[in-house]
C-alpha cells in the first residue's frame, strides 16, 4: 500500500512522521510503534486519532530514555482510542487518560515520564489489565483507588517507580491475586504502606528511596515474596519481626538505610534467604540471631552477607557455620579480629575487608578465596595463615598495610612460586582435552621493594627486560606454560585526593620492534583504587591461551623485550610517570616434563 495511512501496521520511522504530521491515519491502522528518540519534536492534532478507530496496538517510546517529552498534544478527541489494548506514550503529555478510552480492554499501560495525574477514577471492569507502568511520572498523585483495584484482578506488575509525588497506596492493592511485582523505587513522598489483610502473592517489592520508617507488621501475610528492596530508605527505623516469617524471601537489601540501627532478633528464622545486604547502615552489631548459635543454624542458605560500613565491632565467633556463603563484605568496620572459624567457610570466594582500620590480624583463610580486598588495614601487622593459593584464579591486594610482618611476606613470597608452578602443572595437564583455551592470570599486592630471588630475569632499576626465548616448538608442545612476572611500582611521591584507578601492562614485544609492531602478549592488571603509600610489588602469572601459542609460533621469536608501565584510567589511559616501575622481573613456566634451555638464558638489561 503506497499510503502509509492505509496500512494496518506502521513500523517504518519515515511512514509514521507522514501519518503523524499530516493526519492521515485511517480505520485501516491497527497498531503503530514509534522510536521517538530519533526525533526533536512533534506536535499533533487533537484529532490526529480519531479516523483510526480500530487502532489496538500504539507504543510511542524512547529507546535513549533520556526523559524528554517529544510527543506535544493539547488534548485528544474522537474514538481513536476505543479499542486500544496495548498503550505505551513516553513522555505522555497530558495530566489524564485520553476521554474516549475503554478501560476494560486494556491488557497493559505503560506512561514513563508523562506528565499525567491519575489514571481513572472508576470502571466496572478491569480484568484484562496486566500490567500498569507510570515511571518516573512526577505529576503522578494517585495510585488506582480502592474501589478499582477491586476489578484490576489479572494485574501482575505495578510499576509507579519514581513518582515522587505520590503520597498514599490504596489497601486493595495487596488484595490483588496475581500482583507478583511491586515498583515503588523514588516515590519519595510515600510514608507509609497500607496494612495487608489478606494473603498476598507479591514476590519482588521495589520501596528503595522511599520515605517510609517502618514496614507493616502484616508484612508477614506476604507469603511468596522472595526480594525485598529497602535501599536508601533514609527513615526507615526498624525492621517487624513478622518480616522473619517470610519463609520464601531470599534478598534482602538495605543499603545506606542511615536510620537503622539494628535487624530482627529472629533474622535466624529466615531459612531461604541467600542474601542479606546492609551496607552503609547505624548497625553496630552483627544480629543476636546470628551470635546466638540456635538462631544462626537457620541461615544455611545464605550466600552473599554485605555489612559495609556499619561500624561492626566485633564478629561472631560461630561465622564459620554459613557454610554456602561465598560473599563476604565487611569494609569500613571496626573490629579488631576475624573469628578462627572463618577455614570452614569452604565455599567463600570473595573476602573484602578494605578500610578495617584496628584490624590487627588474618587468621588462616578458606583454600578456595578467589579474592582477599584487604587494602588500608593501617593496624594489620600479622597474616601467618595467608598463602598464595593454588587454584585459579585469584586476586589479592594487601596495599598500604605497611606494618605487616617482613618475615611473614618473605615467606608469602617464597612460598607463592610453589603455589604457581603447582597451577601451571594442573592446566598442562589439562590442555590436551581443551579444544579452545583461554589465557588466565592471578595476581598478589603487597607491600615490599624486593623481586624474589627465584625470578629467573630481573631488572633492577628499570621497568623492560629482554629473554632470549625456547625454541619455537616448545611452544607448539606446549613445553611452555605461562610466565611469573614481578614489578617494584613506587608511589612514595604521588598523592591525590580523588579515586583512583591504574593498570599496569605487561607486554611481550619483540626484541626488534620493526619486526612486529603488535604486542605478542599484553595483559592489563588492575591495580586498585586511592592512592598508594611507599613502595608495593606486583606479583603474578599468566597462563597462555591459544591465541598467545599462535603468536611466539607466527614470529619466531628468539627474544623478546618485555615491558611494564602504568596508566590512569581515569585520564584516557595517559601514562603515569610519576608512579614508576622501579624494578621487574619474569620467570617462564615450563610443562613438568621439560627443562630449561641449555643455552643460558640471561637477559639484557635496557
Amino acid at each position: 500500500v503506497k499510503n502509509p495511512g492505509e496500512r494496518s501496521r506502521l513500523w517504518h520511522h519515515e511512514d509514521i512522521i507522514e501519518v503523524l504530521t499530516f493526519n492521515t491515519g485511517t480505520k485501516k491502522v491497527e497498531g503503530i510503534c514509534f522510536d521517538m528518540s530519533r526525533i526533536k519534536e512533534i506536535y499533533l492534532h487533537p484529532d490526529t486519532f480519531t479516523k483510526m478507530c480500530k487502532l489496538r496496538f500504539l507504543k510511542f517510546y524512547n529507546s535513549k530514555d533520556d526523559g524528554e517529552n517529544k510527543c506535544k498534544v493539547s488534548y485528544l478527541v474522537g474514538p481513536g482510542f476505543a479499542e486500544v489494548r496495548y498503550l505505551h506514550w513516553y513522555g505522555y503529555p497530558l495530566k489524564s487518560l485520553p476521554s474516549n478510552i475503554h478501560p476494560e480492554k486494556l491488557v497493559s499501560i505503560e506512561m514513563p515520564h508523562g506528565n499525567i495525574q491519575q489514571l481513572w477514577d472508576d470502571v466496572e471492569h478491569n480484568g484484562k489489565l496486566k500490567q500498569i507502568i507510570s515511571r518516573a511520572c512526577n505529576f503522578f498523585t494517585k495510585s488506582p483507588n480502592h474501589s478499582l483495584t477491586l476489578h484490576l484482578d489479572k494485574l501482575v506488575n505495578l510499576n509507579l517507580n519514581n513518582c515522587k509525588s505520590l503520597r498514599i497506596l490504596p489497601a486493595g492493592i495487596f488484595r490483588l491475586e496475581f500482583l507478583k511485582e511491586l515498583d515503588l523505587w523514588g516515590c519519595s513522598k510515600l510514608k507509609t504502606l497500607p496494612e495487608i489483610s489478606s494473603a498476598g502473592n507479591i514476590e519482588v517489592m521495589y520501596l528503595n528511596g522511599t520515605a517510609i520508617e517502618e514496614l507493616p507488621s502484616s508484612i508477614e501475610c506476604l507469603s511468596r515474596l522472595s526480594a525485598l528492596y529497602l535501599d536508601n530508605c533514609k527513615r526507615l527505623k526498624s525492621l517487624p519481626s513478622s518480616l522473619c516469617k517470610l519463609n520464601s524471601l531470599n534478598f534482602i537489601y538495605l543499603r545506606w538505610c542511615s536510620s537503622l540501627k539494628s535487624l530482627p532478633d529472629e533474622l535466624g528464622n529466615l531459612e531461604a534467604l541467600d542474601s542479606l545486604i546492609a551496607e552503609g547502615t547505624a548497625i553496630r552489631e552483627v544480629p543476636l540471631s546470628i551470635v546466638g548459635l540456635n538462631n544462626f543454624d537457620g541461615l544455611q542458605n545464605l550466600t552473599s552477607l554485605y555489612l559495609t560500613d556499619c561500624g561492626i565491632t566485633e564478629l561472631p565467633e560461630n561465622l564459620g557455620q554459613l557454610s554456602l556463603l561465598r560473599e563476604l563484605y565487611l569494609e569500613k568496620n571496626n573490629f579488631e579480629r576475624i573469628p578462627e572459624s572463618i577455614i570452614h567457610l569452604s565455599k567463600l570466594a570473595y573476602l573484602k575487608l578494605s578500610y578495617c582500620e584496628r584490624l590487627q590480624s588474618l587468621p588462616k583463610l578458606p583454600c578456595n578465596l578467589s579474592e582477599l580486598d584487604a587494602h588500608h588495614c593501617t593496624a594489620l601487622e600479622s597474616s601467618p595463615g595467608l598463602v598464595f593459593p593454588s587454584h585459579d584464579p585469584q586476586s589479592f591486594n594487601l596495599t598500604n598495610n605497611l606494618k605487616l610482618d617482613r618475615n611473614e611476606i618473605r615467606e608469602i613470597l617464597e612460598d607463592a612460586l610453589q603455589e604457581i608452578q603447582v597451577m601451571a602443572i594442573t592446566r598442562w595437564k589439562q590442555l590436551p582435552d581443551m579444544v579452545d583455551f583461554f589465557q588466565s592470570s592471578g595476581r598478589l599486592l603487597l607491600p615490599g621493594n624486593e623481586i624474589p630471588m627465584w625470578f629467573s630475569f630481573q631488572s633492577l632499576g628499570s621497568s623492560s627486560i629482554t629473554l632470549k626465548m625456547p625454541p619455537a616448538g616448545w611452544f607448539s608442545n606446549n613445553k611452555v606454560i605461562g610466565f611469573a612476572y614481578s614489578a617494584v611500582v613506587g608511589f612514595r611521591d604521588h598523592h591525590v585526593k580523588e579515586k583512583r584507578w591504574f593498570n599496569l601492562f605487561c607486554e611481550f614485544m619483540k626484541a626488534k620492534p620493526e619486526d612486529c609492531t603488535e604486542p605478542l602478549v599484553g595483559r592489563s592488571f588492575l591495580w586498585g583504587f586511592n592512592y598508594v603509600e611507599a613502595d608495593h610489588l606486583l606479583l603474578g602469572y599468566y597462563f597462555f591461551g591459544d591465541h598467545d601459542f599462535s603468536a611466539f609460533r607466527k614470529h619466531n621469536c628468539d627474544h623478546v623485550a618485555v615491558k611494564f608501565y602504568l596508566e590512569d584510567v581515569n585520564n584516557q589511559h595517559e601514562r603515569l610517570d610519576c608512579c614508576p616501575v622501579k624494578k621487574c622481573g619474569i620467570h617462564l613456566l615450563y610443562a613438568p616434563d621439560s627443562t630449561e634451555p641449555t643455552e643460558d638464558p640471561r637477559s639484557t638489561l635496557d
